[in-house]
């Protein structure tokens, strides 16, 4: 089952953009955006037909969106697809492919609106809006969406005539708008073929897939009937581009020093290229959100099955240090376990709840749980030396590598054996949801509600469930069940103190925020889920 995407891992499950966004910049294009992420371009000329151009890091794969919860290709799918409603900066739900809806625990009706249509020019009907639901929800099709975006046990009923979509779901689910809403719907003619979705498009999106070639770039061009976007956004209004290229760049450098020479419309950057753009003077809308965490794999016979070794690996990190490295010094502390803004539940769950750095009391613990340091200076315990593998991904920037280097360093301190893994994007779903062959990881894990984490740090791992670090939390598995009884806001107390358990029993430990610019060239746009939403990019001179 593929769930993550890159690097640190990335899993975004998507819903809102960055909460008020921060918008910097100067010079010609200091006015690209405001703080909504989009401006009327009242001063400046639309571009006719332009292209917008813009880097993925890596090569988004199967491009099904049902079958995939990787940020990346999400990002890449949504040029193709909607999804029935849009989560805005400020956390309201807009309209999108449905007009309306009606919602409560346990049921939720959306009535879509007239006059959508597929790439092919077929109407979007309700009957193909509840054969989505249809296929996520069946097991044998083993989508990642199952859990994520749909319950088990939700049912989908359709009425053509009325153009609506009722869903019903075997228990409560306080976030079930939010998480059917951001399902990106595909049209009847992948629902009946879905071998043509792996590498085609069959949605109703602005755009539609011309070209595809993997690990260099990705064309789309602009539906010109288009007219059903978040706020009205439509084909013809001024600045909308007629193409989008997507290249695959993996090398930040190199992405920015295209931004920089004008090959690009924008650019996401997170490393110390980010000072050169500032210094140039571009426009910039900023992102937040959690950049690295720590988690043990809890399997059988795995060191971090363990509490006495969990806690003593994390209390013997100076987080803060690490963090620092991880980012280039440009990350702050999280509050969170990466629940993207604009958060439901906006509290604080990580202050004075992390392990306290403390090298001497982490040994300490490791002595009074029986493991003792042996003459070689790696503890054993009952025959077992303590040796940890560190899975990372080199390619998400400088700093992993780094970080995972001072990780081993202050492990090795208090009698670790430590082996660096370092692994490639493309490898990071076999080994966590494949081989299970990893003892310790920086992950990086984002969603858009709190739910959304329950299958990942609960229930059965690897091959059966999507636990891959096999946690076993009681009293985290009672919070949110108890959380999911109640509508959002009454349940936010229990969904926030499930968090501070995990981090506690050092089950998660997260590390650092990053803030992450968009830096923008003649362009306005906004954000859905700290990425660039395709419906609302317009092109200036």
């Amino acid at each position: 089952m593929s769930v993550f995407s890159a690097g640190a891992v990335l899993l975004l499950a998507g819903c809102g953009g960055s909460d008020d966004p921060d918008i910097r910049g100067s010079g010609d294009d200091a006015d690209v955006a405001d703080g909504s992420g989009i401006d009327d371009g009242a001063d400046r000329t639309p571009v006719t037909d332009g292209t917008f151009q813009a880097v993925i890091a890596n090569d988004p794969g199967n491009l099904d969106p049902q079958m995939t919860i990787l940020g990346l290709t999400r990002w890449v799918t949504t040029f193709m697809y909607d999804s029935l409603v849009f989560i805005a900066e400020d956390g309201t739900i807009e309209p999108y492919l449905a007009e309306s809806w009606e919602v409560d625990l346990d049921s939720l009706t959306y009535t879509l609106k007239d006059g959508v249509t597929c790439a092919d020019g077929t109407p979007l009907t309700a009957s193909d809006v509840a054969e989505n639901f249809a296929f996520v929800t069946d097991p044998a099709n083993q989508s990642p969406q199952l859990g994520i975006f749909v319950q088990p046990g939700l049912e989908a009923s359709a009425d053509d005539d009325a153009g609506t979509v009722t869903l019903t779901t075997a228990h409560p689910d306080p976030f079930l708008l939010q998480g059917t809403g951001m399902m990106q719907i595909v049209c009847a003619a992948g629902n009946a073929d879905r071998s043509i979705l792996a590498e085609g498009s069959a949605g109703t999106g602005m755009f539609e897939l011309i070209e595809s070639v993997p690990g260099d770039r990705y064309t789309f061009q602009r539906r010109d009937d288009y007219a059903w976007g978040p706020a009205g956004a439509a084909a013809s209004d001024p600045g909308t581009p007629e193409q989008v290229t997507l290249r695959v760049v993996a090398n930040e450098a190199t992405a920015v020093n295209m931004f920089l020479s004008g090959e690009l419309s924008a650019v996401l950057v997170e490393g110390p290229d980010v000072e050169r753009l500032e210094q140039a003077g571009m426009a910039s809308l900023d992102t937040s959100s959690l950049f690295s965490e720590l988690m043990f794999n809890q399997g059988d016979s795995r060191p971090g099955s363990d509490p006495a070794v969990r806690q003593a690996l994390a209390g013997s990190v100076d987080l803060a240090s690490l963090g620092a490295v991880l980012t280039d010094g440009r990350g702050t502390p999280p509050d969170n376990l990466g629940v993207l803004d604009p958060r439901p539940c906006p509290a604080d769950t990580v202050a004075g709840v992390l392990p306290e750095y403390d090298p001497d009391a982490a040994a300490a613990a490791l002595d009074a749980a029986g493991w003792t340091v042996e003459p070689d200076g790696v503890r054993a315990k009952d025959g077992q030396r303590l040796e940890v593998s560190l899975l990372h991904i080199p390619e998400d920037g400088a700093g992993v590598s780094s970080g995972a280097e001072l990780l081993a360093q202050e492990w090795a301190a208090i009698g670790v054996d430590v082996t660096l893994q370092p692994i490639t994007t493309a490898q990071i779903n076999e080994v966590l949801f494949g081989t299970s062959d990893w003892d310790a990881a920086l992950i990086r894990l984002t969603v858009a509600f709190p739910s959304q984490l329950v299958p990942l740090l609960s229930g059965e791992g690897p091959p059966n469930g999507t636990n891959f670090a096999h946690l076993d939390n009681d009293e985290y598995q009672q919070l949110t069940a108890q959380a999911a009884q109640l509508p959002v806001e009454e349940g936010c107390t229990f969904w926030e103190d499930a968090e501070r358990v995990l981090i506690a029993e050092a089950d998660v430990v997260p590390i650092v925020n990053s803030v992450a610019p968009w830096f923008l060239d003649g362009v306005d746009l906004r954000l859905l889920a700290g990425r660039i939403a395709p419906p609302t990019v317009r092109l200036y001179e």
